[in-house]
């Protein structure tokens, strides 16, 4: 996905930080230990209190890059060990639209800590270049139980990058506070998300020209990254400020009021760019000769884009908003999401087409364009309209077919560009049968090993992962990936024969056809032949324990439709074959059959997960599910020698 302005989840416990310089008083809270160390077990560091004060002040001769409106944040920490000689380490996020400024620690004595403090530029893998910056802060916790403080300020200088604030943070807090000072002459919108059940409490107080506002929040766990975990804007409780309007002079100025006003922001800063298409028309022309119809024209650019433009993250300034310049990315061969969306619209239009821009949050954000914020999105498409209908380009999808759209952006609202006007519209969300697995197979028993053939079929997600992992490979090495993606990491599955399948037809499902060999699923007891038929077992091993903290994300939906058939060996019949099981819930279910036919058995197995996020709530019935599905599984078919 294309980032703007992101930092990871330390910097966003607290997004907008600043101190005051009031002083706290030092407490011996040792007392308190026992009963932290039920609420919090394995902690070391406790957050008594954590409190953010935002403020907000007018900027009468605004500098260039500057707004009108400026915000301050107070950020105020009583931090307590539980256990002696701690070195607190805390990682402070900041950028070119604001300062950090004033990091101070105070030990139980009311003397200044000296604080280990190291900034720089921030460095992410995942970004080719970002003007995101880090400061490592480090000072010891000497003394258990007793309270140190810690503050630091950090300042806005435009209050349109103010976006997002989250209770949890990197540790235990015992009582968490976010207080918005809102002066009579701004008009602020807080947006609450994923409040139930929180125990938020909310209250608001008018003291002269200052509307105080603030949410409490008491005994939050700690934040923990685990794995498949979907983003924390989509349960962690959090707020938005929308800034809609201030006055100043007597005259009411818009900010962000509502999505026209986000828009008009968004088309100023691409109004700019400085595309140049004619150094784009030989590539363009290279592209549509000899395609007769709109649409293979279409996709020849988008599948170009999509195989050629290499995608990186860009994220520097006002660039983390605006696209690249067409031809900059056409000659350097990559681009973030916005500069790929960009060549896609300038290529599209030199063949006559109406392209244009589009905005959209993956389904890693909750929000839709109700939300006038620069939280609301994260990602740039492009969108052709072609005889009344839309078709929503995203360059940043390896092998994704013309409309067809990833699990990431489906059902996502989009905001396309339309002169001085918008439109919103919604990318399609499409069923688990988007992503179906088919196999077919055929086995028979070899001594103490089964042996058969198989077909595979790959469709949506599934196929775009098959695609990706072969062209990752060296020629050389491609069998041999093909080969390990069909036995799923299962060392009892030899496979070989392996077909290469057509991969440059992107409307149609990848079949791959092959021959195998399945050890340690066949035993020879007297007379008896035990088999065991499915050796996949989808899911088998997916429970969740009490200690998970977050919800889990699957890759997609998915939807599993496979059919085994076994040759009953000469001499053989069937003695035994598994009862019947079915399972169904809105959000997944299982059937699994068996068929004596005689001289061979049927087994048919379809398995779908109508829902990319499974709640903590649902971990109990689904492990309950799993637990069902194992005893299946663990089933196997009896052959018994005639007499």
């Amino acid at each position: 996905m294309c980032r703007r302005f992101t930092v990871p989840y330390l910097c966003l416990a607290g997004f907008i930080f600043f101190f005051s310089i009031t002083s706290f008083s030092q407490t011996d809270l040792s007392g308190n230990i026992s009963s932290w160390k039920t609420l919090f077990p394995k902690e070391d560091v406790i957050a008594y209190s954590y409190k953010e004060t935002v403020s907000f002040s007018l900027n009468e001769i605004p500098k260039p890059g500057e707004g009108n409106v400026r915000a301050k944040v107070i950020n105020e920490l009583t931090i307590v060990p539980v256990k002696d000689f701690i070195k607190y380490e805390d990682g402070l996020f900041y950028y070119d639209e604001m300062t950090i400024d004033n990091v101070k620690a105070i030990n139980p004595k009311g003397k200044d800590i000296i604080i280990q403090k190291l900034c720089g530029s921030y460095k992410d893998d995942d970004i080719f270049h970002s003007d995101s910056k880090y400061c490592s802060v480090k000072f010891p916790l000497e003394e258990k139980g007793k309270s140190f403080t810690y503050r630091y300020e950090e300042n806005y200088r435009d209050v349109k990058y103010l976006t997002s604030f989250y209770f949890h943070s990197h540790m235990p807090v015992v009582e968490r506070i976010i207080e918005f000072n809102i002066p009579s002459w701004l008009e602020t919108d807080l947006r609450e998300f994923n409040f139930k059940g929180g125990n938020i409490e909310k209250t608001s107080v008018k003291e002269g020209d200052i509307t105080r506002i603030t949410f409490t929040f008491k005994n939050l766990p700690s934040f923990h990254r685990e794995p498949s975990s979907p983003n924390h804007a989509l349960s962690f409780p959090h707020i938005i400020c929308v800034n809609k309007a201030y006055t100043q002079n007597g005259q009411r100025k818009i900010l962000f009021e509502s999505v026209k006003d986000l828009y008009g922001w968004y088309s100023t800063v691409c109004a700019d760019i400085g595309n140049i298409p004619g150094e784009l028309k030989d590539r363009v022309a290279g592209l549509t000769a000899g395609k007769k119809t709109d649409m293979e024209k279409i996709e020849s650019i988008f599948y170009w884009v999509q195989d050629n433009i290499r995608y990186i993250a860009f994220e520097n300034g006002i660039m983390g908003f605006k696209p690249d310049a067409a031809q900059n990315v056409l000659k350097n061969k990559y681009g973030d999401c916005k500069g790929k969306a960009n060549l896609l619209k300038e290529m599209l239009k030199l063949s006559g087409y109406d392209a244009r821009l589009t905005w959209i949050g993956t389904s890693d954000l909750p929000y839709d364009y109700t939300l006038p914020s620069l939280a609301v999105d994260n990602h740039m498409i492009c969108t052709v309209i072609l005889n009344g209908k839309k078709y929503f380009l995203d360059g940043t999808e390896p092998f994704i077919a013309l409309n067809d759209y990833a699990q990431r952006i489906q059902g996502k609202q989009v905001l396309i560009e339309d002169g001085k006007n918008y439109i919103l519209d919604r990318i399609p969300d499409f069923p688990a049968e988007r992503n179906k697995i088919k196999r077919v197979s055929r086995i028979s028993v070899d001594n103490d090993v089964l042996k058969g053939t198989a077909s595979m079929e790959y469709n949506g997600e599934s196929k775009t992962m098959l695609q990706s992992v072969y062209t990752s490979m060296r020629s050389e090495d491609k069998t041999t990936a093909l080969s390990d993606f069909l036995k799923r990491g299962d060392n009892n599955i030899v496979v070989s024969t392996v077909q290469s399948p057509e991969f440059k037809e992107r409307q149609k499902p990848i079949t791959v056809n092959y021959e195998f060999k399945a050890n340690n699923q066949v035993k020879k007891v007297a007379n008896e032949i035990y088999v065991v038929m499915d050796w996949d077992k989808e899911f088998s091993g997916l429970e969740f324990d009490a200690d998970r903290k977050n919800d889990y994300e699957f890759n997609y939906k998915y939807n599993y439709n496979i059919q085994t058939e076994l040759v009953v060996p000469d001499g053989y019949k069937v003695d035994y074959i598994p009862a019947s099981f079915k399972k169904s819930t809105p959000q997944y279910s299982f059937e699994g059959s068996y068929t004596n036919k005689g001289k061979s058995v049927l087994y048919n197995k379809t398995i779908v997960v109508n829902k990319p996020i499974l709640l903590k709530s649902e971990f109990d019935s689904w492990n309950a599910f799993v637990k069902e599905i194992n005893n299946f599984y663990n089933d196997q078919v009896v052959l018994v020698k005639q007499q």
